[in-house]
């Protein structure tokens, strides 16, 4: 095995979008996390078919009662995003074995803009495909299938990590090994037990 390839939510970076709003006290906390983050267009974000500015626009006019709330979470939700240290160490470590690191995720091009991009830890990565840009999600195959052409990678040298089995199932479909990971803290175990650490 010579890449491992990383989803990014709930693999590197914590996503409760629930718990992050009750800690910011909004008195409809379980309403606007169905608005928003229920939201059947929130996938849109991933797909990169809308922008975060027309979402939060067509949520205003559905909920014209929380404009003030929504204006708010989608300007500063990606505070919620937080790295998960136990892993993210982990990815010096594998640098230091000789594996190259990847990333393909679903995830919106606005939070890659101005977060992704500006974590010291991303520097680590050789490379990344990132939803929102390539106008491709999980578990379509052609995703997997696109960073294996960009990055020149036999898929039987990958190994990809993700909390989703849908994921894991599409990445063994184009010759990739895959470790379902539904419980982030068992990332390094996972690694000892395929001998990649």
């Amino acid at each position: 095995m010579k890449n491992i390839v990383f989803d990014l939510g709930r693999v590197l970076l914590d996503y409760q979008p629930l718990v992050w709003l009750k800690k910011k006290n909004y008195t409809h906390y379980n309403e606007l996390f169905e608005i928003i983050f229920q939201n059947p267009s929130w996938i849109k974000l991933d797909e990169g078919t809308i922008t975060r500015e027309e979402f939060t626009e067509k949520l205003i006019n559905e909920y014209p009662e929380l404009a003030l709330d929504i204006e708010e979470i989608m300007e500063e939700w990606i505070e919620l995003l937080l790295p998960i240290e136990n892993n993210i160490k982990l990815l010096s470590l594998l640098k230091e074995k000789g594996y190259s690191l990847y990333i393909i995720s679903n995830f919106h091009l606005d939070a890659y803009n101005r977060f992704l991009k500006k974590q010291d830890w991303f520097t680590l990565f050789d490379g990344a495909i990132i939803s929102a840009k390539e106008k491709l999600i999980k578990p379509d195959l052609r995703i997997y299938e696109l960073l294996l052409e960009r990055y020149h990678l036999n898929a039987d040298e990958c190994l990809f990590i993700d909390d989703s089995l849908d994921n894991i199932n599409a990445c063994k479909n184009v010759g990739m090994d895959g470790i379902h990971l539904p419980n982030h803290s068992k990332l390094e175990e996972k690694l000892k037990e395929h001998h990649i650490i």
